[in-house]
């Protein structure tokens, strides 16, 4: 079985509120990882925003994904406000 990795992130607290949470993404990339015969080996979560550099969650991802050689795919929900 393929094993992946989930990346989520909000960069406010309003967006978290919007219907674009961390619960609700972690869900639905579970959800989808499980459909498609994918095993999550970890998962990192930013809830911070864009505007500064060097999101914590995310480089501790890079850095996994460096030591972890078998890793090479990473779940991410896009979040974008509905058109």
């Amino acid at each position: 079985m393929q094993t992946v990795v989930i990346y989520a992130r909000v960069s406010s607290r309003e967006q978290e509120q919007e219907g674009y949470s961390i619960p609700a993404q972690l869900k639905l990339l579970r959800n989808y990882a499980s459909k498609n015969g994918l095993s999550v080996s970890r998962e990192f979560v930013d809830v911070e925003t864009a505007k500064v550099s060097g999101r914590k969650a995310f480089g501790e991802m890079v850095d996994f994904l460096k030591k972890t050689k078998g890793e090479r795919i990473v779940l991410v929900e896009k979040n974008r406000p509905p058109l």
